[in-house]
């Protein structure tokens, strides 16, 4: 036989030894909305469950209603966590769930020492379509509290949240979780459950891709994660 013929013949042998070649690269990572108000919790989630499948994961955080608009307008995303379950309703989903709840707070300077809701001269409050901010203003009429003159808004929670902190207002009404991550500010008063609508957060699985993530939420490890940043279980208020 040709010599030539044999060196192509092994050649041939030898890389069908080998089997396929490894695929290069890292997977295309997940992309989860989530409200401002789930930052810390999520974030970390999401590195854990990236540490348990070796999947990226690309986070934004928003005002549910404004996360809810950009997924309407086409915006790449997999998975979707609301703080107002009706924002589901607004965008075509593939499964749901609600997840967990949380606590609706007053939060000042925490060199205040003396406070009554109903004398206050400054608030910091999210806007009206924000999920906190209709909770806040649910909770203000129930308590029959007028909101002050001088109220000052946020685009979202977090943004309330640093303008009591950096002094912008003497108080400002966020979820117990904002209020454990800053420690430039104290709860001065937690608003009862019934004074307004029950805070909810829902989850939505926007594409198949994110399905894994949106099952993850479920597990007790992720659950763990969340009841140690102060969530609460979906039954509860």
């Amino acid at each position: 036989m040709d010599m030539r013929y044999i060196t192509i013949l092994i050649l041939v042998l030898g890389a069908c030894d080998r089997g396929p070649a490894p695929q290069t690269g890292t997977p295309a990572p997940v992309t989860i909305f989530a409200a401002a108000s789930l930052k810390d919790v999520l974030t970390e989630i999401a590195a854990e469950w990236s540490r348990k499948t070796g999947r990226p994961t690309r986070t934004q955080f928003e005002a549910s209603s404004t996360l809810a608009r950009q997924i309407k307008e086409g915006a790449p995303v997999d998975a979707f966590v609301t703080a107002a379950p009706e924002w589901l309703d607004q965008i075509k989903i593939e499964d749901r769930y609600d997840w967990l709840s949380n606590r609706l707070v007053c939060v000042v300077p925490r060199e205040v020492k003396d406070f009554d809701l109903k004398t206050m001269d400054s608030l910091a409050l999210a806007n009206e379509q924000v999920p906190a901010g209709k909770y806040a203003r649910a909770a203000l009429a129930h308590l029959g509290v007028k909101i002050p003159q001088r109220t000052i808004y946020g685009s979202n929670v977090r943004e309330v949240l640093s303008k009591v902190s950096q002094g912008g207002a003497t108080a400002g009404i966020v979820y117990a979780t904002d209020a454990a991550i800053d420690p430039e500010v104290r709860i001065a008063y937690t608003f009862p459950p019934e004074s307004h609508p029950k805070i909810l957060y829902s989850v939505g699985l926007i594409s198949p891709a994110g399905k894994t993530f949106f099952d993850a939420l479920r597990e007790p490890w992720a659950k763990e994660i969340a009841t140690a940043n102060k969530l609460l279980a979906a039954g509860k208020t």
